[in-house]
């Protein structure tokens, strides 16, 4: 018989948690100015309030992934974030370590996900074969381990707990929120490298990711879960905040002037609206008008508010296109991609992949190794040395070989007919909370698909909402293949 995973169910807000939760503060502020003192304070304070809740635990990496607080190590992108999902898997570990084999496997190795996760670990393993840096491919596997392994299996131990998810989808409109907030003083007071230049004057907005494409993407992948649960979600949840939420994000993702990003969550709401129409078609027109309504409103927003300069120096580029522009180029672009500087750049990164890929078709240059490659091969006409490949299906073909293209469709595959064979089947089933957020959760998944054809988004920060979305479909996904969902 299947051991069953022990569900960690303490409160979020413990009544204990008080001075741990000082202290952790305490550090995160130190860290700003003393980096590794306020480390050491941060999870003296950290491992203690683990002890006493790990949702309330879980919840703090969530607000600490996307800051870039209290670095460690500066190299290879050693965060703090990244002891905290150790400090979590410890937790996780120990409590179910007398379960036994079958029951970590089941903790940490979700079965909605299992059979690609670990084929996509073991190409991994398997790269470090003919990687061209060994080091750098153990960094980037323990990165994947603590990404798709520890940190959806510490989310996906909330199971239905609607309280805790709760928890975790406000510190995730707390985070969004709040760099979005920062990415708009960027944009109205001029902050930023000239390179991001738009509307003349206006830089585009890198929140505290200090690029616009990964900016953009930390917003298009929230923005589903966001507009799911206000406009699907029980009556119960606070619809003011949730509004503010939905807005700031949808303005985040636009501010970013990130193609790739407007596309995505194009995508995301298409494919969510031709769900609701199939499931639940009386709620399809209120999430088709927020939806699509508000991304709307916001681009007209962003386009007015380009016409306004806060910043003491104006740096006017004539050069550089306006919002309406830069939304036309998004298909223009594709028809004539020579035409287009970032496109042309794009396409002779892709062919120095590809270039990759038929020389390391087997094992690949190792896992997180592509920019070494272009850097030994770099194409006629690159401007500068990318840091990936732009598109994570040529990334992972680069760094593992053909396997690792057929392991990143397959991997998101499963993400994708796990949510809508539940949506489908099991809508009448389905609590309204469970069905707004499994929705949200489908959109976050094909908002990363679709980005990720033009950019590699596996990366501290901007990969939290989807983490957080395989959790909950993993969760639902379990209770599915029991006969119950809730």
């Amino acid at each position: 018989m299947r051991a069953e995973v022990t569900k960690i169910r303490e409160q979020i807000f413990a009544k204990t948690m008080w001075a741990p939760l000082i202290i952790v503060a305490l550090g995160a502020v130190i860290a700003i100015r003393w980096g590794m003192l306020g480390a050491i304070i941060f999870f003296a304070g950290y491992i203690w309030l683990a002890t006493l809740s790990l949702p309330l635990a879980a919840l703090l990496y969530i607000l600490a992934a996307p800051f870039p607080i209290g670095m460690i190590v500066h190299h290879h992108k050693f965060y703090v974030a990244d002891f905290m999902a150790i400090v979590l898997a410890i937790k996780l570990f120990m409590a179910n370590v007398h379960k036994g084999f079958n029951g970590l496997v089941d903790t940490f190795l979700p079965k909605a996900f299992r059979l690609p996760l670990l084929f996509l670990l073991f190409l991994s393993v398997l790269s470090l074969g003919e990687s061209l840096s060994r080091f750098g491919t153990v960094i980037k596997i323990l990165e994947y381990v603590e990404f798709f392994v520890v940190m959806v299996a510490v989310f996906r131990n909330a199971g239905t707990d609607e309280r805790i998810w709760n928890g975790y989808f406000t510190a995730l409109f707390v985070a969004v929120s709040a760099v979005t907030v920062y990415g708009l003083y960027q944009f109205l007071f001029q902050l930023g490298p000239v390179y991001n230049i738009v509307d003349g004057h206006h830089v585009r907005a890198t929140g505290f990711f200090g690029q616009p494409n990964v900016f953009g993407a930390f917003n298009d992948e929230t923005f589903p879960l966001a507009v799911a649960l206000l406009t699907l979600g029980p009556r119960y949840l606070k619809k003011g905040w949730l509004v503010v939420a939905t807005v700031l994000t949808a303005l985040g993702a636009v501010l970013s002037y990130s193609r790739g990003s407007w596309v995505a969550d194009a995508a995301a709401v298409f494919f969510m609206l031709v769900l609701v129409a199939v499931t639940k078609p009386k709620q399809m027109k209120t999430f088709a008008a927020y939806g699509i309504g508000i991304p709307i409103i916001m681009f007209i927003t962003v386009f007015f508010l380009g016409k306004t300069d806060l910043s003491h120096t104006a740096l006017f580029i004539g050069a550089h296109k306006n919002t309406i522009e830069r939304l036309k180029t998004t298909v223009t672009a594709l028809l004539n991609p020579q035409g287009h500087f970032d496109t042309d750049q794009r396409l002779l990164i892709w062919k120095s992949a590809l270039q990759a890929i038929r020389q390391h078709p087997l094992l690949g240059v190792g896992l997180g190794n592509f920019h070494l490659f272009i850097q030994q091969h770099p194409p006629k006409g690159l401007a500068a040395v990318p840091p990936m490949a732009h598109d994570l299906y040529l990334e992972w073909g680069a760094d593992l070989g053909v396997g690792g293209i057929i392991a990143a469709l397959w991997f998101e595959w499963s993400w994708i007919s796990k949510a809508v064979r539940m949506i489908r089947q099991k809508a009448m089933g389905l609590s309204a909370y469970g069905y707004a957020a499994l929705m949200g959760s489908f959109g976050t998944a094909v908002a990363f698909i679709v980005h990720n054809w033009v950019d590699f988004l596996i990366d501290q920060g901007v990969i939290v909402p989807l983490l957080i979305a395989l959790a909950f479909i993993a969760a639902q996904y379990d209770r599915y293949r029991n006969g119950s969902v809730s």
